[in-house]
């Protein structure tokens, strides 16, 4: 009987192995301390693109003639963007039609008014007073927005890391010499990125809203001004005995 036993309890075993084999290994604590720093950057850019929204709005009693004005005006306005800088970014945007009432007890539509917009975008900064002008005689302008195009951002993009990177590095070094030690004992364990901000300071013309003059007027000045675009970085590092 005792014999018998033994067997029974022996396969028992063997089932009971594998369960203990894949129980997960104790981890010891790392050794010294923990430090969690921020690092940041900022960089003031010259702007290298602009933005500039025309429009034409009319006002007629009858909807196909104030909607045929704006459609050869934007056109016209539209081409003299292209020719005076062909190399810009130019479409319309925006169209739409509304009626005008009049005022008293008994509202009646006594007109429509009809209004378009035309977008241009630009890196040719110097010339651009040259190319609000050629189109002020045909469209109204409504505001001009300067920025970094895409290629300027992704040179920032990675000035703001290298940046913000050596930041990170010296406030580590020197929150383990406060400590007692030294720059040598640190071990980078984590980093992260965290927000990237800025924008530019814009120059913003607005107009009323009214037909354009067909009289030129003198050519406008711009200073596109500069953006100031920032970064930071999120970093773990252990200082060891």
């Amino acid at each position: 009987m005792k014999r018998l036993m033994a067997l029974i309890a022996f396969p028992l075993a063997l089932f009971a192995l594998p369960a203990a084999a894949q129980s997960p290994p104790i981890v010891a604590p790392s050794p010294g301390v923990l430090l969690m720093m921020t690092g940041s950057a900022e960089v003031e850019v010259p702007n290298d693109e602009a933005v500039a929204n025309f429009f034409y709005e009319a006002q007629d009693a009858d909807l196909a003639k104030a909607q045929g004005l704006v459609n050869q005006r934007v056109a016209e306005g539209t081409a003299a963007l292209k020719k005076a800088d062909p190399k810009a970014q130019v479409e319309t945007s925006g169209y739409s039609s509304y009626p005008v009432y009049s005022s008293g007890p008994t509202r009646t539509i006594t007109g429509w008014r009809v209004r378009q917009g035309v977008a241009l975008r630009t890196g040719n900064l110097a010339g651009l007073p040259r190319t609000v002008a050629s189109a002020q005689a045909l469209l109204a302008l409504g505001n001009i927005d300067f920025r970094l195009s895409t290629a300027a951002r992704e040179r920032v993009d990675a000035q703001l890391i290298q940046l913000a990177t050596a930041n990170l590095n010296a406030r580590l070094a020197a929150a383990a010499s406060a400590l007692g030690g030294t720059p040598a004992r640190l071990r980078l364990e984590e980093v992260s990125f965290g927000s990237r901000e800025g924008g530019p300071q814009p120059v913003m013309l607005r107009t009323a809203p009214m037909m354009a003059s067909n009289a030129s007027p003198p050519p406008p000045g711009f200073e596109s001004g500069l953006s100031v675009e920032r970064m930071t970085i999120n970093g773990k590092a252990r200082l060891l005995p």
